[in-house]
């Protein structure tokens, strides 16, 4: 180091330089950016373990029939929808039998 370098972190000029400032910005600007990643990404580990979303509909639909907005019998329409849900994604839709079956169940539940 030669004297004028010295000479700068001594007086504390350094700290006001520019590229001093602009390099601490960066860093700063950086732990939040990891500070912010760590908390989501606990955030998100804890979601994962929550129950299925069928399961949480279903459980207010049922919340909601035991309070009286809706009926039993619409109840166990939702109910059966939602548990069909996932064989109508299944079904291959080049077959026109198939498709006749799925139009024909969500008439019935209408």
């Amino acid at each position: 180091m030669n004297t004028a370098q010295i000479s700068l972190i001594a007086n504390g000029s350094f700290l006001s330089s520019s590229s001093f400032q602009a390099v601490l910005a960066v860093l700063i600007l950086l732990a939040v950016c990891w500070v912010a990643f760590y908390v989501m990404s606990r955030l998100r580990d804890s979601n994962t373990e929550d129950e299925p979303l069928d399961q949480v509909v279903r459980k207010n639909f049922e919340e909601m029939r035991s309070e009286g907005y809706i009926t039993d019998k619409e109840f166990r329409n939702i109910n059966s929808l939602i548990e069909e849900k996932p064989r109508r994604l299944s079904l291959p839709r080049s077959n026109p039998s198939d498709n006749s079956s799925v139009e024909d169940s969500e008439q019935k539940s209408n």
